[in-house]
């Protein structure tokens, strides 16, 4: 599932009280997991944790994927509101580089896309691979028609990824991927 989804969400402590929305989470691409996530808090939340709100600015707090309880209509999380100073200090969050829109391009160079978000599994936060957004080229050798307005989004297992640096690399060629690659929106099969 992609973490856009909890994009918006408010976020609630276990004693009921509003933290904020969620902003996004926090992966680290090394062991593919996401291990923490970020929350705009609403003005009250800062004060109640006695932030500091710079002038005009918003304050993110980021706390460990641990501590989320329920995804449903909101985020539950199992600690009250005012544990949660004590626990932003003591995780000490590592800020992980983000992957979005970079260039994904196979064993031989050939350019197959964008990276459009991950898809990761809310049970245990493992990414199970990148959205793709496929270049109309690839599509084609793909076996996908392009859509007019759009484009063919697929999702290219973590596991084939060789390395993660100004751009994607994966360890297999474009023809490699037509039986990896799973269509998730906008995509029809070729007849």
């Amino acid at each position: 599932m992609n973490p856009a989804v909890l994009k918006g969400k408010k976020v609630v402590g276990s004693d009921g009280y509003i933290l904020g929305e969620m902003a996004d989470l926090n992966v680290d691409l090394s062991a593919w997991k996401a291990t923490s996530f970020f929350v705009n808090l609403t003005d009250d939340a800062a004060a109640e944790l006695k932030f500091e709100k710079p002038f005009m600015r918003k304050i993110f707090a980021c706390l460990p994927i641990r501590l989320i309880r329920i995804i449903g209509d909101v985020v539950t999380l199992s600690e009250p509101i005012r544990n949660l100073k004590t626990i932003t200090e003591r995780e000490g969050c590592i800020i992980y580089d983000r992957i979005d829109g970079r260039r994904v391009v196979s064993s031989a160079g050939y350019h197959v896309g964008n990276v459009e978000g991950l898809d990761i599994d809310f049970d245990n936060w493992q990414v199970n691979g990148l959205e793709v957004g496929l270049t109309n080229l690839a599509a084609r050798e793909l076996g996908f028609r392009s859509p007019i307005l759009s484009k063919v989004v697929v999702i290219v297992p973590s596991e084939v990824v060789s390395e993660i640096g100004n751009f994607i690399t994966l360890d297999k060629s474009i023809e490699d991927l037509k039986s990896l690659v799973e269509c998730i929106r906008s995509c029809q099969l070729q007849k």
